[in-house]
């Protein structure tokens, strides 16, 4: 009979390379021998690359809402309520929504947060590579970083905030060229009347921020957490600036933000809600941005999905966006939420239930998922990740060193050479 160590060294290395991270954890405990390989995979910048690609591809990822429930702000449960008293994500526990007749739901309780919240609230605003950015807004003002794979937490301190001063957005992403992961705020006194508007970055790799120039004019900020998203490198925020809705980008590598104009039929359409998020909405479809319109007044809901082009963004005069598709009329649909691929896109009815529809083939699935103050949620399609927030000492890469002993120190080598004389 085969055994572990017959198994050949690249092809075990490619097997770890797609399991979640919480399956490899659990395995380091099988053997000294799986340890030490995991512990060095997991540690070795190459392998966390190659096992963030293999849990980004199309379908790989996992729809999730995250909701934080604080003990003295308790709320009812009834028959369909996902309600548990603390720090979760609901996660569903599939990938296969035209296939299965339900949808099995997973609550994740994320209790290693308690000693860093001290009852404070937290808001889920942006996610890149499987780490959560959260920003704390009740008691005291900070962001937050967390890994709920590897059930790390890191708190990023804002030395710079100062008092009189309030965040109004926040973004996160990756720096390709640089190889970091970057926080990026927008920041405005209380006493806002039109006024004063600024910015500020954190770097990972300095743990430290830094103020850089806004760059675009800002008269009046209102956004949502949701309407906050990441994108090939670059941070999006939709807002309102008086009546009028707006984007701004921020580039991660360059560090420059930009302003791009919605297209000119959703400003100029007739709108009765003062909230942004009930008549449009940006999401990511196929790496690129989109925007949806649903703000047309009675009947059934009618969705508008307009496709920005990249290469335009920060060209005030243009319109990127080409109207790709319209979805509907829907009877009992309230708004978007988010696609699952390219196909998938996920709706909130207004019975406060999440239903799916396939927008290649126009048709919805009857599956539902009912949560007690939806509203109260954010949700969002994110790969589970080997990355980690915190910081340590990384092991050099020999090219050439493969499987047992890729990225393994001479110690953890000597352990896996003994392992396989066994």
């Amino acid at each position: 009979m085969a055994k572990f160590y017959d198994v050949p060294e690249g092809v075990l290395e490619e097997v770890m390379s797609w399991l979640p991270p919480e399956s490899l954890i659990r395995f380091k405990c099988v053997c000294k021998s799986w340890y030490a390989l995991i512990n060095a995979l997991i540690n070795d910048p190459p392998f966390v690359a190659k096992h963030l690609r293999n849990n980004t591809l199309p379908r790989s990822p996992t729809p999730c809402f995250w909701k934080l429930l604080s003990s003295s702000h308790p709320e009812p449960q009834g028959e369909y309520s996902s309600y548990v008293e603390g720090t979760h994500l609901l996660t569903m526990a599939t990938r296969d929504f035209e296939v299965n007749n339900f949808i099995p739901c997973v609550t994740e309780d994320l209790q290693f947060l308690v000693r860093y919240l001290d009852d404070d609230h937290l808001k889920l605003v942006s996610l890149c590579d499987g780490i959560l950015c959260l920003h704390a807004y009740y008691k005291k003002e900070f962001i937050c970083l967390l890994n709920p794979a590897l059930k790390e937490c890191k708190i990023v301190l804002n030395a710079c905030l100062g008092d009189g001063f309030r965040i109004v957005a926040v973004g996160f992403g990756y720096d390709s060229m640089a190889n970091d992961y970057k926080v990026v705020i927008i920041k405005s006194a209380f006493s806002n009347n039109g006024g004063l508007y600024e910015a500020e970055l954190y770097t990972r790799s300095t743990n430290s921020w830094k103020e850089i120039e806004l760059g675009v004019e800002i008269s009046h900020f209102t956004c949502s957490g949701n309407q906050s998203l990441y994108c090939n490198g670059v941070c999006y925020w939709y807002y309102l600036d008086r009546r009028c809705s707006k984007i701004v980008s921020f580039d991660v590598g360059d560090e420059v933000f930009h302003s791009i104009p919605p297209p000119d039929s959703v400003n100029r359409a007739p709108k009765k809600w003062k909230n942004l998020g009930d008549w449009s909405k940006i999401a990511v479809w196929n790496n690129s941005i989109v925007l949806f319109f649903y703000g047309k007044q009675g009947g059934p809901a009618v969705i508008d999905m307009w496709v920005m082009d990249a290469s335009s963004c920060g060209v005030e005069s243009s319109c990127p966006w080409t109207k790709h598709l319209t979805i509907g009329p829907l009877l009992g649909i309230k708004r978007p939420l988010a696609f699952f691929d390219n196909n998938v896109l996920f709706l909130e009815t207004k019975d406060c239930e999440i239903i799916f529809c396939n927008i290649r083939k126009k048709r919805i699935n009857g599956l539902a998922i009912r949560l007690i103050n939806f509203r109260s949620e954010r949700f969002v399609v994110y790969a589970r990740s080997l990355v980690s927030i915190l910081e340590k000492e990384r092991k050099s890469v020999t090219a050439g060193m493969i499987g047992y002993g890729y990225g393994a120190s001479s110690s953890e080598r000597r352990t896996m050479q003994t392992m396989r004389n066994i």
